[in-house]
Order: structure tokens, then sequence, then C-alpha cells
């Protein structure tokens, strides 16, 4: 395809107009009325095509102007189409006069005159398309009803004298409504691309010089009415090319120009992330050096003195055994801490795991621990999903440590794990008779630090089910637990 230069591509353009003006030109000098048919059928399918190019491209548009330009065009050719057809000797309005399709072009410029005055406020604001529409659509229709309905619109045109005064000076009015709008137009330079703005000021332009045509002519068939029908179509194709320009092209512009804020914005976000990641390793080396390093040497120091009990009385041993505990809880919070930091930062490594085999090892170890314990071990078989072996084993070990810890003082304490189905898809559970808690506080327990019960009861830091909710979530699952103080409880999961 051979690309022309724009000054080939304007010259082309002119040779076009030209033609169509000359054509339409000799058309008028033969049969006036398939002229006027011609001009007001274009200007109508010009006008509703306005509407749907500016109404369904309105959510690419940054700014209302061209949405409410076209919501009143769709105006505009729906009284242009009844202006058409009352004009003389077309015989759709039997016994109507040249009057009839004078007021109806009146009433059409001056909806096309009032909202291109107006678009311009709508370039820093949004328009609201269907309040809009059918503001605009009320009072196209309350227009038309003082014509048609209640006969209250002034005369335009009377036969054997011409033009009416209302007519002319609606015209001027009309006119100097369009000029301003050429002016608030051209004040927001910014608003418009350069060629969309020269195509607005040359259809402003040329819809001006057609109204001041259309105030000369005696006829009907006259000739000012044929050059202001002929500006008049000139006028309307600058604005669809406007419309064009910015409801099909420049869309794509805006969507690349959005894209790329976007990556840029991304771009910003993985530097900041990058900058967080940072500071979060050199928490962690903080935490693991600056504040294990004191704890484990007040720890020997503590235990050195717990040598030396036969040199204390009981209530200093008492002291130091209290001591010894607390750097043995706050050196947990710290491990704790850091293995959640760090959750984040972990990469997934999914695979498929046995779930079942998990949770067997993970009993038996819990088990082992506490040997004089007995309890009622129930592990469904064969129970497996895809997701991260390491990850995944944390998970269950806190719930199932947590279901060991809880049934502590239950007599006949049972541990169940197992898979059901719901929705079609598997969700895994933990399940005991253990403690239980609050139905009101099962959102609060997977929080960090979130304790239901007290530390002196049973020992924890509270980090534990916040480590689970993590894993959990990080495999595109959720977890949530259902239970009732002194009859156990239930965690549940899926991933």
């Amino acid at each position: 395809m051979v690309k022309r230069s724009p000054t080939a591509t304007r010259t082309y353009t002119l040779l076009v107009w030209v033609t169509v003006v000359t054509g339409l030109f000799l058309v008028s000098r033969v049969n006036y009325l398939l002229f006027h048919a011609l001009v007001e059928s274009f200007a109508i399918v010009v006008a509703a095509g306005i509407f749907m190019i500016a109404w369904n491209s309105r959510r690419f548009q940054d700014n209302g102007y061209f949405l409410f330009v076209g919501i009143g065009s769709l105006c505009v050719a729906g009284i242009d189409l009844l202006h058409f057809l009352a004009y003389k000797n077309m015989g759709v309005f039997p016994g109507a006069t040249a009057n009839l399709p004078t007021q109806l072009w009146i009433a059409a410029r001056s909806v096309q005159a009032v909202t291109l005055a107006a678009a311009p406020l709508f370039l820093v604001r949004r328009v609201h398309s269907i309040p809009t529409l059918i503001s605009f659509v009320v009072a196209t229709g309350l227009l038309l009803a003082s014509i048609f309905v209640w006969p209250i619109f002034p005369d335009c045109y009377r036969e054997g004298e011409g033009l009416t005064l209302c007519k002319k000076v609606s015209e001027y009015v009309i006119s100097g409504l369009l000029l301003v709008a050429l002016v608030l137009t051209r004040r927001r330079p910014e608003a418009f691309s350069r060629e969309v703005l020269r195509m607005l000021s040359l259809a402003l332009g040329v819809l001006i010089a057609a109204e001041l045509a259309f105030t000369l002519y005696l006829d009907v068939f006259g000739y000012t009415n044929m050059v202001g029908h002929l500006l008049k179509l000139v006028g309307f194709t600058f604005i669809y090319q406007a419309v064009i320009v910015t409801g099909l092209a420049r869309p794509y512009e805006l969507l690349f120009r959005e894209l790329k804020a976007s990556e840029e914005s991304l771009a910003a976000r993985n530097a900041e992330l990058e900058s967080s990641n940072r500071d979060l390793e050199a928490f962690t080396s903080t935490v693991s050096h600056d504040l294990r390093s004191p704890l484990t040497t007040i720890g020997g120091y503590l235990g050195l003195l717990q040598n030396s009990a036969p040199l204390l009385d009981s209530q200093e041993v008492t002291y130091l055994k209290e001591a010894s505990a607390g750097v043995f809880r706050m050196s947990r919070i710290i491990s704790d801490l850091l293995k959640f930091a760090q959750l984040g930062r972990q990469p997934l490594q999914k695979q498929p795991v046995d779930l079942s085999a998990l949770a067997e090892e993970i009993l038996l170890e819990l088990q082992a621990s506490a040997s004089q314990r007995r309890a009622t071990i129930v592990v469904s078989e064969g129970v497996t999903c895809t997701g991260d072996p390491g990850l995944l084993r944390v998970a269950l070990a806190n719930l199932l440590g947590n279901a060991w810890k809880f049934t502590r003082k239950v007599p006949e304490p049972r541990i169940e794990f197992g898979v059901r189905q719901e929705g079609g898809k598997p969700v895994y559970f933990v399940r005991d008779n253990g403690a239980g808690f609050d139905p009101a506080e099962a959102e609060r327990i997977f929080a960090p630090f979130e304790r239901l019960h007290d530390s002196e009861e049973f020992e924890g830091t509270g980090i534990g089910l916040a480590t689970v909710q993590r894993i959990i979530e990080r495999h595109g699952g959720r977890i949530w637990a259902e239970g009732e103080e002194g009859k156990g409880a239930t965690f549940s999961f899926s991933c």
C-alpha cells in the first residue's frame, strides 16, 4: 500500500470536497427538493454517527466534552429528520406551510448551538451519561411539543413575506452562541490534540457562516438557502471527523498511555518493594544477632546462677527460674517472628504432597515429646494436594500442635485430620475436642499475637495461626475456624 504524504492527503481531500459541493450545486439547480433531501439525509446520518461514536467510546474519554456533544447531536438529528420530512412539497405533513420546516430548523440549530456552547464546561469534568441523555430527550420533547402540540413557537416564515423578525433574530442569537462555543473551546487548547482543535474551530466557524446565510433568503428554494445547507454539511463533517479522531483513534492512545503509566507505577512499586525487602533483611539480621546475642548471654548467666542453687534461698531460686523462662519465651517469640517475616519471601515449590503422611509424622513427633499422654488419633488415608511440602508441613504442624496442646486437659482427647467435599472442591480440616473458643472470636484468632487463652494456662506466642493463614493464602486458599468453649475446635482450609 502506497502511503500518501500529508500534502497529498490534503489535496486529495480538497478535490473530493470540491467534487461533492459542485455535484450538490448542480443537483440543486435541477431539483432543489432532491438537493435538500441529500444534504439533510447526510447531516442526519452524521449527527447520529457522532452520537454513536461518542456514546460507545465514553469509557475511554478523560473529559465529557465529546459525550455531551454526542448526546446533543442525537437530539439535533431527530429534529432535523422532522425538518426534512416537513420541507415544502414533501407532503408528509398535509396542510403544513413553509413555516413548519423553518420552525424545526430554528429548533434544531438552537439545540445544537446550546450544546456546543455548553460542551466546553465539561472539559474538566465527566458527564453522567444516562441523566444527561434523559435531560436532552425531555428538553427536546418539550421543544417539539411547543410546535406540534401547543402552537406557541413563534412563526419563522410567512408565505409572500419571507423570514420573520423572530427567525432572523434567532439566527443571530444562534451565531452568537456558536461564537461563544468557539472562544471557549479555543481557551482550553490543552484539552485537545492540535488536529482535533483545528477541526472543531473550522466546524464552528463554518456553522456560524451557515447561520448568517440563513438570515438572507426570501424563498426556501433560494440561493442563500442552498449555500447555508452546504455550509451546514461541511460544518457537520468537521465535527464528525473530530469525534472520529477522539472517539476511535485516541482511545488507543489513551489506553497505551494508561498502560505506560501503569507500567511506570508498577516499576516504582517494585522499587519500593525491593527497598522494603532490603529493610526487612536488615531487620532480620538485627533481630538475629543484636537481640538473640544478648538473650543468649543472659540465659547463660542465669544458668550459671542456677548451678549455684545451694547458695541461694528458695525465693531467689524461684526468681531465677522465672527469669530463665522469660528468656526462653522471648527467644521463641523472636524465632517465630523471623519465620513469619520470611514466609512472604520464600518461593513456592509446588508439587504433589501426601498430607496424610505429613500429619501422621507430625503426630508421632508430638506423642514422642509427651509419651505419658494418650489420645485418640484419626488420620484419613490418601489425603493429598498440590503445594509446597515445606510450607504445608509448617501449617499442619501448627494446627496439629494446637490440637495437641488444647486437648491436654481433656480426659479423653481426640484429634482428627481429614478431608471433605464442599462445592465439588476438597476442604481439609483438623478437629479436636479440647478447650475450644468463643465463636465470636473466630476472626481474631488468626491475627498475630492474638491469644484467646491465658499464656499460663496454654503456652504459645500467638504467631502460629497467623503463620498458617499466610501459608494457606500464598497457596491461593483460605482458612477458617469453628469452635465452642469447652467443646473443641475445627480448623478448615483449602489450597
